[in-house]
Order: structure tokens, then sequence, then C-alpha cells
């Protein structure tokens, strides 16, 4: 009884060994952290180049219909005017800017 007992014991001694072993490999401090999203420069599609513009991942002919569609009072004016596709605008809004000229007096 009193192996059985040991045994137990030594067991649930292991068992705890090994498990913080294997807790010690996943956080180990020299292992490299994965990367966070690249935080991309807003773009402001009212005063933006072409190749500025298709840099985000917009095709060349929408970018330029981007282009020739200025000035645009906000953002949501690419989906408005039938330019993006609301697919391609929800993917792509943290990136966009429209900024407004300042006002002359």
């Amino acid at each position: 009884m009193i192996r059985l007992r040991f045994a137990g014991i030594l067991w649930v001694a292991v068992a705890l060994l090994c498990s913080s072993a294997v807790y010690a490999q996943t956080k180990d401090p020299t292992m490299k952290t994965p990367r966070t999203k690249q935080v991309i420069k807003p773009v402001d599609i009212n005063s933006a180049s072409e190749e500025e513009i298709a840099g985000m991942g917009i095709d060349r002919p929408l970018a330029k219909k981007i282009v020739q569609g200025r000035p645009y009072r906000n953002k949501l004016e690419l989906v408005s005017r039938q330019i993006l596709s609301r697919e391609m605008y929800d993917k792509l809004k943290a990136s966009l800017v429209a900024k407004q000229p300042p006002k002359s007096k």
C-alpha cells in the first residue's frame, strides 16, 4: 500500500515537472514574438499620386479613377461614387484619409 502511494506521488510529481518544462519552453523570453501588423501611413486620396494609391494594393485603373474624381469630401465617397467596392473599402479604410484644403477667406 505504501508502494502504491509512493508510486502515485511520484507519478504526480513527474507530471507536474513535465508540464512546467513545456510551459517554460513556450514562455521562453528569447523566442521571437510574432510581428504585429505593419503600420501603414495613411494616404490622402485628395493629394496622393496614382503610384501612392496603387501602392496600397489598388489596381492602377482604379487609382486613376480616384485621382480623376477629386476632390472628395470624405473617404466613404469612394464607395458612394462606386469607385471601390464595399469590401475593398473596408480593407483599406484605416489607410485612407480625405484631407480638405484650408478654406480661404
